[in-house]
């Protein structure tokens, strides 16, 4: 079977479309699948290991590299084309393709599911988790005995040896004080830090792209783990404490002991998942806030986690 997947961006729906592909793989291991992903993002899919061929969709790259897009995509034919994007430029990209399955998301927007025959939930008013929604594509390729946790490895990921000897030996809880908006970062993630330094011999790592704030308290690696190698960073640590943003997503999907904080958006859709798995705990602020969540109620629950 030879399948391609549509799915430019963004990173945590990457991972979310990558748990329903690492299924196919475990349940068909002569699957071939290939991806159109957005340039910059490329690396997750190698670090998973699952994909045989990457095309890179290049946003505002104009109408020729869209079209040379295209070209590429023709060159090769499929049994099943998924269009996990479900927004016009993604529902093109399939059309084009060689293939007489085309799928997508029924909940597609820009008049995309024109182009393809709708899976899944229609409305999106309906209160389901995001990666619910993927989930009857595996039906619709013929798999219906597979891993409902839908867990993911990343056996390509490895950390350079400079971030190795960063860690050190210790167990450590590992910090991710930001996300793709602002209004979900909870504002008190350095309280928490110097808090928990003063009573704790776990290592404090603090991840992340943007350096806007000290942790003296802290090991910073924040600007020096590259995207291959975030899954084994994540992987390497004892808890995980993160906003709703694609490290929550990658650690949900490792399994790996976890507390989400959620402020403007519905953890019930966009939560750790399977919801209620006993390896993380949601603390959701109930106005919406991220700033309503107290230091107090993180620190319990990291104890509760570590003990």
């Amino acid at each position: 079977m030879k399948i391609l997947v549509i799915k430019p961006s963004s990173l945590g729906d990457i991972v979310h479309g990558l748990r329903i592909v690492h299924q196919v793989h475990e349940i068909i291991p002569s699957v071939r699948i290939d991806w159109v992903v957005k340039k910059g993002l490329e690396d997750i899919l190698s670090a998973s290991g699952l994909i045989e061929k990457i095309y890179l969709f290049e946003r505002g790259g104009g109408f020729i590299n869209y079209c040379n897009l295209i070209k590429e995509i023709r060159r090769e034919k499929y049994e099943y084309v998924l269009d996990l994007q479900g927004l016009l430029r993604s529902a093109c990209l399939l059309k084009f393709a060689h293939s007489k399955q085309k799928l997508g998301v029924a909940d597609g927007r820009e008049f995309s599911t024109l182009f393809y025959k709708s899976v899944g939930e229609k409305s999106r008013k309906v209160r389901t988790h995001a990666l619910d929604r993927l989930v009857p594509f595996l039906t619709r390729l013929g798999i219906h005995n597979f891993n409902k946790n839908l867990s993911l490895n990343f056996p390509q990921s490895q950390l350079n040896v400079t971030n190795k000897e960063a860690l050190g030996e210790k167990k450590m809880i590992l910090l991710f004080p930001e996300s793709r908006r602002k209004e979900k970062e909870w504002p008190f993630y350095r309280e928490l830090a110097e808090s928990f330094a003063r009573t704790s011999s776990f290592n404090l790592v603090i991840s992340g792209n943007n350096p806007d704030s000290q942790y003296p308290c802290a090991i910073d690696l924040r600007g020096q783990v590259g995207l291959k190698e975030l899954p084994d960073l994540i992987n390497r640590a004892d808890l995980v404490v993160s906003n709703d943003s694609a490290p929550l997503h990658i650690a949900s999907a490792l399994g790996k002991p976890l507390i989400a904080l959620f402020g403007p958006t519905s953890a019930r859709r966009y939560g750790p998942y399977p919801i209620n798995l006993a390896s993380s705990n949601v603390l959701s602020a109930s106005d919406g806030r991220m700033s309503s969540i107290p230091v107090s109620d993180v620190e319990l629950q990291i104890k509760n986690f570590i003990g």
